[in-house]
Parts: C-alpha cells; structure tokens; sequence
C-alpha cells in the first residue's frame, strides 16, 4: 500500500492537496493500492473530497480508524432525526433553522452546505443565550462527536463516537500561554483493542495511528510525508519498518536568493534531523534537488547521502491530452487567467499593477484571478484593484474546484511568484494550451516556459516587460496560437509514462509480473 501523509482535504485546497489529488490517479491508473491519508478531525471532509472526484476508498482518515467509520452506507438526515421536543417551535430556513422554547432560542440546526434539509450541526443554547455544546453529523449522515464549549464559543472538550454510539475518543484543549489560541493537550482513545491509550498531541496519535495502519499488512508499505510540520514529523516517529518519503511542496530553505547556506524553513527543522529514518527525498524540481544536495554534502553525520528525485507534480493522462484543442479565436474575450493561493509571496499585487499598463492598449482585456487567501489579503488586493481604478478589469473570482472549464476560457496564464516549489497550476495550464507568462524565480517557471516559444520568462519585478508581453499576445493573434499549440505539447512532458517512471525509480516500485495464458 502507498499513503500519501496529510493533514486534511478541505472545501478549499493548496497545490498540497492538488498534487496529491494528481499523484493518487497516476497510483491507481497504474492499478496500485493507494490512498491519502489525513490526521485532522473534520466531519466534512468526504463531502469536500468529493467535489474533486474521490470517493470514501481514496481516504484515509485517523478519526475515521478509529472511530470504525472508514468507509459507511451513506444516508440522509433531517431535522425529523432530531427528536425536537414537540413544546419547541421549529423555523425551518435553507441555512440554519431554530427551534424556540417560548421566546427563547433552544437550538441552532445548521445545515449542509449543498443539501437541502441535511444536519451538520447543531448548537443549544443555554437559558442566557450562550451555545452551551454543540453535536456534529458527518456529511455521510451519522452523529459524530459532541463538543463542550467555553464563553468565546471554542470547544473545551469533545467526545467522538463510534457508529454504536459508544464512545471511541476523548479529546481536551487548553488556552495557549499567549492567550490567542487553544492546543489540544490530551487525546483519550478509548477501547482499542481492549486498551485505553492517551497522547499528549494530536502529533502523537498520528504517529501511533501510522504505526497501525503499517501494521496491517505483511507486505512492506510505502510512507510518503506531504505536509511539512505535520505530516513529516509523525513519519520519522514511527517506529515499525516502512519506506519512508519526505516529498517537498514548498522551499526547503526559510532565504529563497540562498538556498545552500540559510537557515532551514521552520516546518522543516524538526525532520532533517532525522533524514537518517528516511529512504529517500523527493522535490518536484531538478534546481531544488540540486541545491538539496549542495546543502546536505555539506553536513556532517548520518543522512548527508539520502537519495534525492525530482518528480513533477502534476500528471496528465492519454485521455486528458488528446482532448481536442481549443482554438483561441473561439475564447470570447481577453482574459488572463491567475490560478493559486492568494498571498503576498504569490505576487499578485504585481500582476494587478502590470494590469493598468494593459488596460489602455487591450480596453476588453480581464484579469480574473482565481483562489484563496486570508481575509485580510484578499481584502487588501480588492482596495489595490480600487484604488488603481480597475474595477471592471480585474476580477478576484474566489477558489474554483472544477477548475477546467476556466483555464479552457482564457487566453493567457500569469504568475508572478516570488519563489515556488512548482507552480502546479502553470503546469496544468499547458494542458489546456494556454500560453505562460512568469518571473524567472526558484523554482519551477524555468522548467515549464520555453522563453518565446509557449510564452514568456521575465526578470523578476520587470513589470514594464511583463505587461508588454501580455499585450503583444492579446493583440497578435498568430502569435497567440502558435503559443497556444506549443503550451498544448509542453504538457506532454508530464503525461502518465513520463512521470510514472520517475515514482518507478525513486520508490524503486518493481514492474509488475504479466500473468502467463497459456
């Protein structure tokens, strides 16, 4: 079996998420087992995954082991299921409906997002107004865990059941010294196997939980860590025989202009510690296993010859790219297209003040942004479009999961990044022949553009040259085409023969017997 270590799936995803989502249908288009694995308790989870097109088999949830509701019969709930009390007066809403007892609000039923009439939730409140505890349903449609909150509404305690109502865990929070946030301080595991168990972290049950799932089978597993400072730290913890990766989605150094010599990226401290429990790294770059190695010749101790791969992350199948083309002259509009989390490393602020030099030589020209950030970001990029009067030609659109049909409408990609692992949404924009415009930073837009051939690599902060090229392509519609066809055969570089040989190598997977017919 191989897992691919998470820390959760949500309704909004980072390239984390997406290139596991890749590398899973890569794993089982070569019919082999595999599934991600998540640490985090969310009772939404198989809902969001499966706007991504996963099903229950393709998770593997810590909660969900242990609470033996790993894969279940879905069913439908309703407020019916919830034994109201017939003195309450019930308010239905599409949202959130309320039951009162006299005047005073007794429950808050919250509803699935998505399906009519479906719980998710539901809080009671106490005779002053305050929600006293709040009851969780999983989206598959089972009363899942009971919460016990505090004044500010955050949880101080929790009971997680199994489907028998039976109590499966016992989880308890503490306010931080700072007083800004809870942490989780004891985790009771109740009944397995016969045992009691308690843990200190939700870090220490994912590594007892990974020693378990290992356990399993009698055949060697393979570990492959994906999200830094959670899911790396657990894996070099375990304490029974696996293959064990650490695969790198971000820069592994906290100074992208000195990648050999600066400090380590803090989610990364704790591991290269111990790369000696490791059988191998992998980043999605040549330039960044470089550099890896540059880095580790030069420490002394066990782990300084680990083997490094480097492994795109993103793959296409056969029948992704030989999709039809879509002409440009068919897009309607102008429309350069940013797909990625929205922050401040991303570089988006550039991309909207290279706007306002493309406005006035493309007036229909639309710079639609696509993803997610923090509030307070997205917040900032919505005052920059204003104050740089571009409201009708810049759209911030919000995290998109079937993100296809938008990279099929536009013309051109931008990115403008200030450092990146692999620019995954690049990469799968070649897929959907759009042409690539990007600053020539670490890592990534060096290995997909081909400079004046499928698009443009620009000297990082030449804003002036960036708008140009943007121009030049909007205005020039031969040149936009050849463009086009050339960013169509780049992705050919990641179509599933191409990438599945390089996992062959670095997991040292051995080809598969055919069986004989005679």
């Amino acid at each position: 079996m191989y897992y691919f270590l998470n820390q959760y799936i949500k309704a909004l995803n980072s390239s984390v998420e997406h290139a596991e989502f890749h590398r899973l249908a890569l794993f089982k288009h070569e019919r082999l087992n595999a599934k991600i694995v998540t640490r985090d308790f969310d009772p939404m989870e198989k809902l969001n995954a499966a706007s991504f097109g996963l099903t229950q088999d393709d998770i593997l949830n810590m909660y969900d082991y242990f609470q033996g509701t790993v894969s279940v019969e879905e069913k439908q709930t309703s407020t019916k299921g919830l034994h109201i009390p017939i003195s309450y007066q019930v308010k239905n809403d599409s949202n959130v409906s309320k039951a009162y007892q006299g005047g005073r609000l007794a429950q808050a039923i919250h509803h699935t997002p998505g399906r009519v009439g479906e719980i998710a939730s539901v809080d009671h409140y106490d005779e002053f107004g305050n929600i006293a505890n709040r009851e969780l349903w999983d989206s598959r449609g089972f009363h899942s865990a009971s919460q016990f909150l505090d004044f500010d509404g955050a949880p101080h305690a929790e009971i997680l059941y199994r489907l028998d109502g039976t109590r499966a865990l016992e989880r308890s929070w503490e306010i931080t010294d700072d007083r800004k946030g809870r942490v989780i301080f004891n985790i009771h595991l109740i009944n397995y196997k016969g045992n009691d168990f308690y843990f200190n972290s939700e870090e220490e049950l994912f590594t007892f939980f990974l020693d378990e799932i290992n356990r399993q089978s009698k055949e060697e597993n393979t570990f492959i860590a994906d999200r830094p400072g959670v899911a790396d730290t657990s894996l070099v913890n375990m304490t029974t025989k696996a293959k064990k990766y650490l695969f790198f989605p971000i820069l592994h150094a906290a100074n992208p202009e000195d990648l050999t010599n600066s400090p380590l990226e803090p989610s990364y401290e704790e591991t290269f510690k111990h790369l000696d429990k490791l059988d191998g790294l992998i980043t999605m770059t040549d330039n960044q296993a470089r550099q890896l190695r540059i880095r580790l010749k030069r420490r002394k101790g066990k782990g300084r010859n680990i083997p490094i791969t480097s492994i795109p992350g993103v793959a296409f199948s056969s029948k992704e790219l030989k999709a039809p083309r879509i002409p440009m002259n068919t897009r309607l509009g102008n429309k350069v297209l940013y797909v990625g989390r929205l922050g401040a490393d991303k570089g988006i602020d550039n991309l909207i003040r290279a706007f306002v030099l493309v406005v006035p030589q493309v007036p229909d020209a639309v710079l639609d942004i696509r993803g997610f950030g923090t509030p307070d970001y997205v917040h900032s990029l919505e005052q920059l479009v204003n104050q740089l009067n571009l409201g009708y030609s810049v759209k911030i659109s919000g995290y998109t999961p079937d993100i296809g049909p938008v990279y099929d409408s536009a013309k051109v990609f931008a990115g403008a990044a200030h450092q990146d692992a692999f620019p995954l949404a690049m990469a799968e924009a070649t897929a959907h022949g759009l042409p690539l415009i990007a600053f020539d930073t670490n890592f990534g837009p060096s290995d997909i553009i081909d400079d004046g051939t499928n698009g443009y690599l620009l000297t990082p902060g030449d804003l002036y040259q960036y708008a140009q090229d943007i121009i030049s392509l909007l205005t020039d519609d031969t040149k936009l085409q050849r463009m086009s066809n050339n960013s169509y055969d780049t992705a050919k570089n990641y179509e599933y023969k191409t990438i599945w040989k390089k996992w062959r190598t670095a997991l040292d997977i051995k080809p598969k017997r055919k069986v004989s017919t005679k």
